[in-house]
């Protein structure tokens, strides 16, 4: 019986691994991953162009993105001490701009997200990649007026440059003729006129993307003190029902605030402890930034029915994984 179990289980193990070398070898794979390397050149040369500086990203740290809804830690032990895999660079993109030397700065940064299955979802990888910024003394509008010239910038480029690679796919390049400044929608305004799903139904109505404003989320996302209740936090929304496509927000940096916050969402202070020492120095300056996911702006301009159809590798929760 035994022996018929293991068959069984390596049968299915065969069959995927089939599955994973014809996920490699689709005759598509490489000119997606040629609009992929053409928008992170392009994005490389409009940081450049705008004085941003390029860091390089951090793998594990003792602390790093809260994220304040279902993801699980990632946690693993060196030389005595806790380490976390990076779910963001959030907070050592607050440290880093401490110096008086760096004012603007950005990582293509790996992050680890351990997201629960949900059944439908297109647009989650446990595994993915974004182009991370933060500027000091910024407030969201710098943020939206520098993002806006980002993609347009991008989109541009890759329609100049990925010609080929549109034609081959079969798609065009209507979508990606953006007027700017995009939309701004706040979350209660558009859950009132859609319900729940809101996002993803104001995404499927739009043909432009647009920001949505103000959520109620992580510690560091800033309160509007003269509109208490108020986040000064944004997300950049794909239109045609490719949803959110960039997170980001002013970031609260004084020590009273940021324990409060903490406070509100029940977040372990001893384990921000250094963090929370520099807001108390005042050594954490105002900034504010964004990040924006690599394989979900890919998705959206090879107009990809989901987003492992991007990824070389599945990285999609919930799936079986070999490599």
């Amino acid at each position: 019986m035994k022996t018929y179990v293991l068959k069984d289980e390596r049968k299915k193990e065969l069959k995927l691994l089939d599955k994973a070398l014809q996920k490699i070898s689709r005759k598509e794979l490489p000119h997606i991953l040629h609009v992929q390397q053409a928008i992170l050149r392009a994005s490389d040369e409009y940081m450049y162009k705008k004085g941003v500086t390029r860091i390089m990203p951090i793998m594990i740290a003792p602390i790093t993105d809260t994220l304040n809804h279902d993801v699980e830690d990632c946690e693993l032990k060196y030389e005595g001490q806790k380490f976390n895999i990076t779910k963001s660079m959030i907070f050592h993109k607050q440290i880093m701009l401490s110096s008086p030397y760096l004012d603007k700065i950005y990582i293509v940064s790996p992050n680890v997200r351990l997201e629960q299955e949900e059944e439908g979802d297109k647009r989650h990888l446990f595994e993915f990649t974004q182009v991370d910024f933060e500027f000091k003394g910024a407030s969201m509008d710098d943020v939206f007026e520098f993002q806006e010239g980002l993609v347009k910038y991008v989109f541009d480029y890759i329609k100049k440059e990925c010609a080929d690679e549109f034609k081959t796919l079969g798609i065009g390049t209507s979508h990606l003729d953006v007027t700017i400044p995009f939309k701004r929608y706040t979350t209660q305004e558009l859950k009132a006129k859609y319900g729940d799903d809101f996002e993803e139904i104001a995404s499927k109505k739009a043909t432009q993307p647009f920001w949505l404003i103000n959520h109620k989320r992580e510690f560091y996302d800033a309160e509007d003190l003269e509109k208490p209740g108020t986040y000064r936090n944004y997300d950049l929304i794909w239109p045609y029902g490719y949803i959110e496509g960039l997170s980001g927000g002013e970031r609260e940096y004084k020590y009273d605030r940021i324990l409060t916050r903490m406070r509100e969402l029940g977040v372990d202070e001893n384990a921000f402890r250094n963090y929370i020492e520099l807001a108390k120095e005042g050594k954490i300056p105002k900034t504010a930034g964004a990040g924006f996911g690599v394989e979900r702006m890919t998705r959206f301009v090879c107009q990809q029915k989901e987003i492992d159809d991007v990824t070389v590798f599945t990285r999609k929760p919930g799936e079986t994984y070999l490599f």
